[in-house]
């Protein structure tokens, strides 16, 4: 019988909450075996520690967003065992979220005894959501019309978050190793799904779905 704990890694940019976490997880008898404070540390830590659980926060410093950490994660490694740890209750974010690749979504406003538990479930590889994010995603994808914004690709789900936080073409170019031509027409395409015209238009957006750094975050 298998009596190692199970391994995991934390990926947040506030370090009194994951040390908090820390604490937490160990208490319960986890091994939390790193931590990371933006998305390419984390990926980069996943790929050193392959923790069995990896908690990861989704709003972080601009030009490294969790959902594009999950991404990456999830391509390097199909079997990755992620929960989401957010303070964002939005059904569309935990639907992205989970068609990336992620297995377990709860808001940091859940209780000690829910995260222990999403860890357990989702080291079993089996996907737990928060049970009010169950109920609104039940009724976003079967009585309302689909997101908008979950009809973006990838590269223009990342480039949006960061057009949103403030970076020109230039500064996508050099974080996504895309020309700067080739992130314009990702630009376009982006404005366009989402009907939007203005630069307002998109910060207007992605402060509603907690994207924005100038939103306040936890």
């Amino acid at each position: 019988m298998n009596t190692q704990p199970i391994s995991v890694l934390l990926i947040d940019d506030h370090t009194i909450l994951r040390e908090g976490y820390q604490r937490l997880l160990e208490s319960a008898g986890f091994s939390v075996i790193g931590q990371a404070g933006n998305a390419t540390d984390g990926y980069q830590a996943f790929i050193t520690l392959k923790p069995k659980v990896c908690i990861i926060d989704l709003t972080m410093p601009p030009g490294t967003s969790g959902l594009e950490c999950i991404r990456r994660i999830c391509l390097h490694d199909k079997k990755a065992c992620i929960l989401v740890c957010s303070m964002h209750e939005e059904s569309a974010l935990a639907i992205r979220a989970m068609e990336l690749g992620a297995l377990g979504y709860i808001t940091k406003s859940c209780s000690s005894d829910i995260l222990i538990e999403a860890v357990n479930t989702v080291a079993e590889k089996k996907p737990y959501l928060a049970a009010e994010l169950a109920h609104s995603i039940v009724i976003d994808t079967h009585l309302k019309p689909q997101q908008k914004i979950n009809s973006l690709s990838h590269q223009e789900f990342a480039i949006f978050t960061m057009v949103a936080n403030g970076m020109n073409i230039g500064e996508i170019s050099k974080n996504l190793h895309l020309s700067p031509k080739t992130v314009s027409n990702y630009k376009t395409n982006m404005m366009r799904k989402l009907g939007l015209t203005k630069l307002a238009d998109v910060i207007f957006l992605s402060q509603k779905y907690g994207l924005s750094n100038s939103s306040s975050h936890q």
